[in-house]
């Protein structure tokens, strides 16, 4: 991109030489941001204005005036820093942003980002658009430092997409992208597809709340079968149903990288994560798994039970908000019977009673090599049954946390930690000054005589 993308990009490779340094301050307006922008383009300036002056070794002769935004309300130092240098650069500036689709105040920000060196670069919701996300990808082709690109809830649609794929193939340094809330269709997932097919070096994408359907996802989904990078990857928020399910299990059974995994939020119901149980019966590097209101059922329950046993790598599983009943949670308890990798579960806000609960502390209890550390079981009422057992399990697993569970009157129950009778004893014997081991001795001597 020429112009004055380019100028700043060149200036900011440049930041070395003492002519050009650029001071970090942030504008507090956008006022301010455009006169930011004018004293880094006039710094650039100065700069090629030296350059010539020594190839000439000739004075240097210029008629520029300084002109100053003076404000009584200012502070002297901000005033300081609204000095301008030509103030015509403005008009061009605002012209170039109008060329380029992006507003000036996001411009100004893109700019300061670039220049200061930072390694995240997050321009959520500043009104870009498709065609300044272009600009932006163009511009980023060659930077060395941003690793975290964050464009989400800019409406880029599958132009701006096709941009960032682009940007991708050839930029090795991003490692984290977010373009979440954009309205990506199937266009743009299969270009961020056939990037993944070039790219080794992306880590993270999410592409969450874009109404994504089932024929959507289905070559990205394909693509991520033989993807061997890529840790983390965020799919909530769209639309998914069973067709959807089917093909992320089938992802799912063969992808060997993926950590991290957000399908919460979609439209599987029971017979679609019925599909996508089957591949994640065979996955073995699936850490974190969030199916979170995804209308899951008892059949849904089922599935899961029978993926969770025959995993042996699933570390997180979030089932918040879904249809869950005590019957799907005594299947998923029995199964953790047999499962030794699961740490957190969360399972609240679904149909599960306190019956359902014990059915769970109960198989916890029977798994001596249980990993579980942490379960909440949001909206489900306590009582004395729970309370046995939680004891019971936390003296066996100190570590074991039960979260989130309600009182009656529907305020959050907090479990007291139980205390150890030694320790009790040994409390009752200082409050009263009383020393054990000197105790004992008397009545042995009184035993004696």
């Amino acid at each position: 991109m020429a112009g004055i993308i380019t100028e700043v990009y060149k200036l900011s490779k440049e930041r070395s030489n003492p002519l050009v340094k650029l001071t970090k301050s942030r504008a507090v307006s956008e006022t301010n941001l455009l006169i930011h922008l004018n004293r880094i383009l006039d710094a650039y300036d100065a700069e090629l204005k030296n350059e010539e002056l020594i190839a000439e070794n000739t004075p240097l002769k210029t008629t520029k005036i300084i002109h100053r935004l003076d404000r009584k309300d200012r502070h002297q130092d901000v005033q300081d820093a609204c000095q301008i240098h030509d103030l015509t650069l403005r008009e061009s500036f605002l012209t170039n942003c109008e060329q380029l689709g992006i507003p000036p105040l996001a411009m100004t920000y893109f700019l300061d980002r670039i220049t200061s060196g930072d390694s995240e670069l997050i321009m959520r919701n500043l009104g870009i658009g498709p065609t300044g996300s272009v600009a932006v990808a163009d511009a980023l082709a060659r930077n060395a430092t941003v690793t975290r690109l964050d464009l989400s809830l800019n409406d880029i649609q599958d132009k701006g997409a096709v941009a960032v794929a682009k940007l991708l193939e050839v930029n090795c340094h991003i490692t984290n992208v977010s373009l979440s809330e954009n309205k990506i269709g199937k266009d743009g997932t299969e270009a961020l597809g056939n990037m993944l097919t070039v790219n080794d070096s992306l880590l993270k994408i999410d592409i969450s709340r874009n109404h994504l359907t089932d024929e959507d996802i289905q070559f990205f989904s394909n693509v991520l079968q033989t993807e061997d990078s890529l840790t983390s990857l965020d799919l909530s928020h769209n639309s998914f149903g069973i067709t959807g399910g089917e093909y992320i299990g089938e992802m799912v059974a063969l992808n060997s990288s993926l950590r991290v995994l957000n399908l919460g939020w979609n439209r599987l119901g029971d017979e679609g994560v019925k599909q996508f149980c089957v591949g994640l019966k065979e996955n073995r590097t699936l850490e974190k798994l969030d199916l979170c209101w995804n209308e899951i059922g008892h059949e849904g329950a089922k599935s899961i039970a029978s993926s969770i046993q025959q995993n042996g790598k699933l570390i997180e599983l979030n089932l918040n908000n879904n249809r869950i009943t005590d019957r799907g949670m005594e299947k998923i308890a029995k199964s953790l019977e047999l499962n030794d990798t699961l740490k957190v579960l969360k399972i609240g806000f679904n149909l599960i009673t306190s019956e359902g609960a014990c059915a769970l502390l109960r198989s916890l209890f029977k798994n001596s090599g249980s990993a579980i550390e942490e379960v909440r079981l949001a909206e489900v009422e306590i009582n004395n049954s729970i309370k046995e057992l939680y004891n019971q399990l936390k003296i066996r697993k100190p570590r074991f946390h039960l979260l989130e569970l309600s009182t009656a009157s529907g305020d959050l129950y907090n479990f007291v930690k139980p205390q150890n009778p030694m320790m009790v004893l040994d409390d009752y014997l200082k409050r009263n000054k009383l020393n054990a081991r000197r105790h004992r001795g008397l009545e042995g001597d009184e035993e004696d005589s």
